[in-house]
Parts: structure tokens; sequence; C-alpha cells
């Protein structure tokens, strides 16, 4: 259920609208009171966890052109498998952040939390009247409700047959002496095509290239170097399995 967001309705989100000081531990969550006027707020009224969502905010240009701006979140990008919104919980989805209600209570009791930035903010600015559309959503089971014009869904399926390519190619070069380095390069020079219809991740060639030049990242690094490009290998190995999708009829 999609609510757009109050204040009062939602206590909890409130306190991202608000002014936090320096030794307020919500100081990096903190949201410009200007987003709060456009969020809304996700809640899961379902029995299942939503592992995968993708949205988008519109608006209309001074031609009449209506422009997009496609955000989204899943559970299969890290090798830690969490949940985008578990049953009952609560997300907001502002133009500037999207984070989960949970996280708020977690970071009050001292936790830490990484980015939740949502790229929308600027794209929104001196905007009247935005409009918002969910594109997909994936359920854990693997129920997908949504339009899903960019093709979402198969680029998360795309991503770890891509990850689990070059970390083959990585073991393969080490078993045979091999600098990996060369590999990873020619790897991430790839030609890559984006078919019409596709979103521009939608596409095998381009998930190579992209976890090629990542792992060349930690290939270069100098701190702690065989321990990150060690890391960097079990990530490309652990990526979570999909479900097989499926839409209720």
């Amino acid at each position: 259920m999609l609510t757009q967001y109050d204040g009062a309705l939602f206590p909890k989100f409130q306190l991202l609208f608000e002014k936090q000081d320096e030794s307020s531990p919500l100081r990096h969550l903190a949201l410009s009171p200007e987003d709060a006027a456009v969020a809304l707020v996700l809640e899961n009224r379902s029995e299942k966890a939503i592992t995968a969502l993708r949205w988008r905010w519109q608006k209309m240009d001074a031609s009449g052109k209506v422009r997009s701006n496609a955000c989204s979140s899943d559970s299969y990008i890290v090798d830690a498998f969490r949940a985008v919104a578990e049953p009952g919980s609560r997300r907001l989805l502002g133009s500037s952040a999207n984070l989960d209600e949970a996280i708020i209570e977690h970071v009050l009791h001292g936790g830490g939390v990484t980015s939740a930035r949502g790229g929308g903010s600027s794209f929104l600015e001196n905007v009247d009247e935005p409009t918002f559309a969910i594109d997909l959503i994936l359920f854990a089971d693997g129920e997908i409700a949504g339009p899903d014009p960019e093709k979402y869904t198969l680029e998360l399926q795309l991503r770890k047959p891509a990850a689990e390519f070059v970390a083959r190619h990585i073991r393969l070069a080490h078993a045979e002496g091999r600098d990996a380095a060369p590999v990873l390069s020619a790897l991430a020079e790839l030609p890559n095509f984006v078919y019409p219809g596709y979103g521009r991740h939608s596409s095998h060639i381009y998930w190579i290239r992209r976890y090629a030049s990542q792992y060349l990242h930690h290939w270069h690094a100098k701190v702690g170097e065989q321990v990150r490009r060690e890391a960097g290998l079990r990530h490309l190995e652990s990526r979570p399995e999909l479900p097989k999708f499926y839409r209720k009829e």
C-alpha cells in the first residue's frame, strides 16, 4: 500500500525531516524538509517479503515532454541477503532517499548504516506536480507484479551468471600461474550493445564489463591488496540465488 507521507501518521520518519545536530545518531540520515512534500510510504501488507523494488519519478518539462528518473532497490546486489521490505514493514520513498523504518530504530540504538540516497532530489527541483509510479515488485517466492518497462527482472537475472563468469576467469588465471589483470582488462573493454526496448543494464556483457572493472579496482589497491582481492572474488562467487519468477493469473 502506498500512502503520501504524513508526519502524524509516520512519526519515526518524521524524525528524519527534523533538524539534527552533530551529536544526533540520525544526522547521516537527515533529509531536507522540502522532500517531505513529495515523499511516499510503502507498506508491505502481504505475508511475503519484497526482495526487489523499482520505481520512477516523472515530471513534465516546458515543452510538455514527460521525463523519468528510475530508482531501484533489491536483495541480490550483494552477497549478504537482506529483504527490501519484510512483511509488515514500512519504507520511505523520497526524492533523495529510500529507507526502511526499522533502520531508524537500529541507528537510534547505536547501530551503523550505509547510505540510502535515491538520486531523485535534483531531478524534482522546481517541479510543482511530480508523478510517482511503481515499475516492479518482486516477492521472495518469485512472484512479480508491475509492468517492468525497462526489463529490470532481466537485469536481476543477468548479474549472478556475469559475476560467476568473471570469477571463473580469475580462478583459471591463478590456477595456470598467469596474471589475471590482462584478462580483467580485456573483459572490462568488451563491446556492449543495448537492444531497443531494453534498459541499458539489461545486457550480459554490461555486467561482465562492470564486474571486471570493479575487480580491477581491487586488483590495483595498495592497502591489503591480497585480502581485498580475495574478498572481491568471494563476493563475485557468492551472489544469492534468485527464485523462479512468475506472475499470478
